[in-house]
């Protein structure tokens, strides 16, 4: 991505052309889809950046006394692509396009994201674990045992991990889902 059409500028309420051209080429909305997305966005966060603060905000409003703090971290390092510590337009729409009109391949590599908790191009148990866990935070009002949840980890991992090497990279990941859904 370039950065320079990544939408970095702050204090922007109108979006310009090569953002929305890029935004056109990236996903399948219409134009007036990303403008309307444009003016929610520039509303939420006026200096044109979301911050994480901002993010678990928005998430609280759609999920309120669920404990996200740490969930919402892990999302938002997920979609903030640039590492900036602000979300900017065109990463925020993205992730929005991805995760509801996304295809399965596209899905599966920001799964692969969220799980990859230390950024480092691989997954590993401890990694799924951690990640069960602040999703367990959020869905679970009982809230599963600690060893409940790291078995369900280790039953995820060994499943995806075919040839039992301890750790993932993303296309081993996609491959072993993608076999995983066939008859």
């Amino acid at each position: 991505h370039n950065q320079s059409m990544m939408g970095n500028r702050t204090g922007r309420t109108k979006l310009d052309q090569a953002e929305l051209q890029n935004l056109l080429h990236q996903t399948t909305y219409e134009e007036t889809a990303v403008h309307a997305w444009h003016k929610v966005f520039s509303t939420t966060c006026a200096g044109g950046r979301l911050t994480v603060d901002q993010f678990g905000n928005l998430f609280n409003t759609f999920f309120p006394g669920r404990n996200s703090e740490q969930f919402c971290e892990h999302v938002f390092r997920t979609f903030n692509t640039s590492k900036s510590g602000g979300m900017s337009f065109t990463e925020f729409l993205i992730a929005v396009h991805v995760t509801a009109q996304g295809s399965q391949e596209e899905k599966l590599k920001w799964t692969f994201k969220l799980y990859d908790v230390t950024g480092d191009g691989v997954l590993t148990l401890e990694e799924v674990t951690q990640v069960l866990e602040t999703t367990n935070n959020i869905l679970d009002h009982n809230q599963n045992s600690k060893s409940l949840l790291q078995n369900k980890a280790k039953e995820l991992f060994t499943k995806i991990d075919i040839n039992g090497s301890g750790a993932l990279t993303e296309d081993q990941f996609i491959a072993n889902c993608l076999h995983q859904r066939e008859p």
